[in-house]
């Protein structure tokens, strides 16, 4: 591996320990680096986060500034679909050895099994035998939307159909049933 990549795989390492470094050898502040082991780390990370979904492959801009405050946007695939994630070089120190980065999807990434669990556990007791669907059939079982953003469900029993919308609340994807 070469020293600039290696600088960015410790950054990224210590990133997910939620430390700081001193990669050796460095360098230069202003130095472009690859970001090949933030894609790794991404993935790894959307797979520990979402076990139960399909995690596919992360893309990045090839190569970033290594300076405090370089920002860049990465996408995840998860289920197919592309979920963009911010990433921010913090603590960078004056020599660019070292450092940590953040990490935050850019958008709400919602699971829309989640939102279907959330219904049915409001739903009465007499009505749990409901259908609860959210999106048209076929639709991606995952949605980047954004803060305030909703999604359509409905609800149906036997002939009697109701809908709801769940609005997203914020970055993390908490969502409030309404309808």
């Amino acid at each position: 591996m070469r020293p600039r990549l290696v600088a960015v795989a410790l950054l990224v390492l210590l990133a997910a320990c939620g430390g700081t470094g001193r990669p050796s050898p460095a360098p230069d502040r202003d130095e472009l680096v690859g970001t090949a082991d933030v894609e790794r780390l991404l993935v790894s990370t959307q797979k520990r986060k979402s076990p139960s979904l399909r995690v596919g492959t992360a893309t990045c801009p090839d190569q970033v500034r290594l300076a405090n405050g370089t920002m860049f946007t990465c996408t995840v695939q998860i289920e197919g679909v592309p979920a963009p994630y911010s990433v921010t070089l913090r603590d960078v120190d004056a020599a660019g050895t070292g450092g940590r980065f953040a990490l935050e999807p850019a958008k709400p990434i919602i699971d829309v099994t989640r939102i279907v669990s959330l219904i049915r556990r409001e739903l009465q007791p007499t009505a749990r035998a409901a259908t609860v669907r959210c999106g048209a059939p076929g639709a991606p079982k995952v949605r980047v939307v954004e803060v305030g953003g909703s999604i359509g469900c409905t609800i149906t029993l036997g002939h009697a159909v109701q809908k709801v919308t769940a609005v997203v609340k914020d970055l993390k994807g908490t969502v409030v049933v309404r309808g």
